[in-house]
């Protein structure tokens, strides 16, 4: 009988090892999965458009667009997504609106910070300085998920710069073990491949489970999200980013918002619950505001069906909602 040979004795463990190390590193993790990652010249050579901008602001390359004459809207995006996922609906908009929307740092065809400085303030220090380039004072803000961070925070600091305020599936809220969005989930191995690299299949299960109307999210898009965030230098940035993330007081901050708010919501919403509408709308003591929850649809209702969205945010942004707006008013504590 041949006897058991130790994989020390053996050099196998020594090829599991290096095989583990070469996994463990971003290029690695590529070539071993067979999908590298993608320059940001390749992608700017597929995702750019005629209409696509760029601006150098305080050493980052900002990809923007700047689409319509009128009454100025910004548009900011939700993470791992771009300035292309608001298209359709920013198309209606431009029509009476110039509609300003642009790819946060780490996101789309925005350049990498050279100083690495990654945090939602950085996104709004960028914000701002584009809009002084263009000249932008007054505008209104709509604004999803993580992006909905910077929007009521920039309404909360510049009140008499943001004219009106639209959030949908907002983020910000204080999160516990059980809700955060970002806990882990899975096995060990299944969390460290996934920091390392998502395939276009994880993907395109992640969009589904957000496009809960009856159809699957549409293949150029699950495409586009998947290109974009394969990008070069993507994990170790966003790492940063995530170190540097922190929720503060938004309760504090929503009661500083003067602006007109309106607060949409996909009730299917599986990454932050319609509940959150709630109080969003319970902590903006100063603003009034008007809340719409959609029964069918989930996280990303703009892309999955903006015919649904476009005439709410018109409607709001043209007044057409005014008589129907309220202020949260707290009664004092019984005696």
């Amino acid at each position: 009988m041949k006897s058991w040979q130790s994989p020390f004795r053996s050099g196998r463990l020594l090829s599991v090892v290096m095989w583990v190390m070469l996994l463990g590193t971003p290029a690695g993790a590529a070539w071993a999965l067979g999908t590298p990652s993608v320059p940001l010249a390749t992608l700017e050579s597929r995702y750019v458009t005629p209409t696509s901008l760029f601006a150098e602001i305080d050493g980052v390359r900002m990809h923007y667009k700047d689409e319509g004459t009128g009454p100025a809207v910004v548009m900011l995006h939700a993470s791992y997504m771009s300035l292309h996922s608001w298209d359709a609906v920013a198309a209606d908009l431009a029509r009476d609106h110039r509609v300003i929307r642009f790819d946060f740092p780490l996101a789309g065809l925005t350049g990498p910070d050279p100083q690495r400085r990654y945090s939602m303030e950085r996104s709004a220090e960028l914000m701002n300085g584009l809009l002084t380039k263009l000249g932008v004072s007054t505008y209104s803000i709509i604004a999803t998920s993580s992006g909905a961070i910077v929007g009521f925070r920039q309404a909360a600091a510049k009140p008499e710069a943001v004219t009106r305020l639209i959030l949908i599936n907002a983020a910000g809220m204080p999160r516990t073990a059980v809700t955060d969005p970002n806990r882990e989930r899975g096995t060990a191995f299944s969390r460290w491949l996934q920091g390392k690299y998502k395939s276009r299949g994880y993907w395109k299960t992640t969009l589904t489970g957000q496009f809960t109307g009856g159809q699957p999210p549409p293949a150029d898009i699950v495409e586009r999200v998947f290109d974009l965030n394969r990008r070069s230098g993507l994990v170790e940035e966003s790492a940063i980013y995530m170190r540097n993330f922190r929720t503060g007081d938004p309760e504090a901050v929503l009661g500083q918002i003067r602006a007109p708010t309106l607060i949409l919501w996909g009730m299917g919403n599986i990454t932050v619950a319609h509940l959150e509408a709630d109080v969003f709308q319970l902590w903006l003591t100063q603003a009034p505001s008007i809340k719409k929850k959609y029964p069918r649809y989930g996280h990303y209702v703009y892309m999955e069906n903006p015919g649904i969205v476009i005439p709410d945010v018109r409607n709001f942004l043209e007044g057409r909602m005014d008589a129907e707006l309220r202020v949260t008013r707290r009664l004092p504590p019984a005696p």
